[in-house]
């Protein structure tokens, strides 16, 4: 009777740890600490990196991009490179690792626009958006969802 109860313990930490892959496979041993994302954006014009990272925010027409949290306030805009993939509209507030090229880049403020439709913004912010935004931004070639 042990031995079942023991095997059950097993068996209900791994269905609670589950992960969901989409693209390409996350190699281990490149994934680097949060901790030094900052610093890579601020002295490598483009650079390739891995990383796990809170969402703060996804598309909710169809999980087309999400944004992570790096910590000071700091986040990291997410694309899906070739539009091969999407992740899931509810995961706000999940744990992801993403791996792909990383830049800093301008938006556009129609694009911003854009953005703040996907959110499900209302008009008057969508409206209140004048200026183009300075960002620091990933395309995913593979993500890790932690379930």
């Amino acid at each position: 009777m042990k031995y079942i109860y023991i095997l059950f313990l097993i068996f209900s930490v791994a269905i609670n740890s589950q992960t969901l892959t989409f693209g390409d496979n996350i190699e281990d041993e490149k994934i680097i600490k949060i901790s030094e994302i900052k610093k890579l954006y601020n002295s490598s014009e483009i650079f390739n990196t891995s990383f796990k990272a809170k969402v703060n925010d996804v598309c909710q027409m169809k999980g087309c991009w999400m944004k992570l949290d790096i910590g000071n306030d700091n986040e990291v805009m997410v694309n899906f490179k070739d539009y091969g993939f999407f992740v899931p509209t509810d995961i706000k507030g999940k744990e992801v690792i993403v791996s792909g090229e990383a830049f800093t880049r301008k938006i556009q403020i129609e694009e911003l626009k854009h953005y703040a439709r996907d959110r499900g913004d209302s008009e008057s912010i969508i409206n209140a958006i004048d200026k183009p935004k300075e960002i620091l931004s990933l395309t995913a070639d593979g993500v890790i969802l932690f379930d």
